[in-house]
């Protein structure tokens, strides 16, 4: 029994050694070691987004960082991926282009409904605002935004439980859109499926980015 123990533990310790097949495989003494990184990754920096802000005069610098830097330095370190591994890339732009087209066309008929409601309207309301550097912020904060979701969670889930990653990214999605509007948060469910789908089909986050920019700006206009 002993012996059948140190056995087990010096396989244990050979199969540590070996860290070129470990990067390969991403699997270690039968564990998905790509699920555990980019689940305990993408927790990490939503704690850190949360109580550790970065005070800083760039815009979105926070998120740059949690969302989009820190995700893409864990992907290299740990398996040698490149930023295109997570989707930052231009992907099926044809159908980019298609499907974006149709979601931003939806989507801003339903903002535009949204922004006449009086919680929309007192939530999104701004009594002044300088333009150009709020746009400049709110692009820099919805790339990063759409990335951690889109991107590495999308993409690195899909590594290891395929297409069922669309589902799984939505959860931290909803969650993070607690404390808005009752509806918009409910919404947040379907169209978390949504742009996880077209992420997935298209191959690329950017996609993503442009339709939630686009529907976030939108709604800043209609409701100033």
């Amino acid at each position: 029994m002993a012996q059948s123990a140190s056995s087990r533990i010096k396989g244990y310790i050979t199969e540590l050694k070996d860290i070129k097949r470990i990067r390969k495989d991403r699997t270690l003494w039968g564990y998905d070691l790509n699920a555990l990184a980019v689940v305990g990754m993408s927790s990490l920096v939503f704690i850190l987004e949360r109580y550790y802000p970065i005070k800083a005069s760039f815009p979105s610098i926070t998120q740059l960082t949690y969302f989009l830097l820190i995700p893409l330095a864990a992907g290299f370190l740990f398996f040698g991926d490149k930023p295109q591994d997570y989707g930052i890339r231009i992907g099926n732009w044809r159908l980019g282009i298609v499907l974006t087209t149709v979601t931003l066309a939806v989507f801003s008929l339903i903002v535009y409904g949204a922004s006449k409601m009086p919680e929309f309207y007192s939530y999104y309301h701004k009594s002044s605002l300088n333009w150009p550097l709020y746009i400049l912020g709110r692009t820099l904060y919805m790339f990063s935004w759409e990335f951690i979701f889109r991107g590495y969670m999308l993409f690195g889930l899909e590594k290891s439980i395929g297409r069922s990653a669309i589902f799984v990214q939505t959860i931290p999605f909803v969650l993070l859109h607690f404390g808005c509007v009752f509806w918009e948060t409910l919404a947040c469910i379907p169209e978390g499926f949504l742009l996880g789908y077209i992420a997935y089909k298209t191959r690329s986050f950017l996609p993503c980015f442009v339709i939630h920019i686009g529907i976030d700006i939108l709604m800043d206009v209609l409701t100033y």
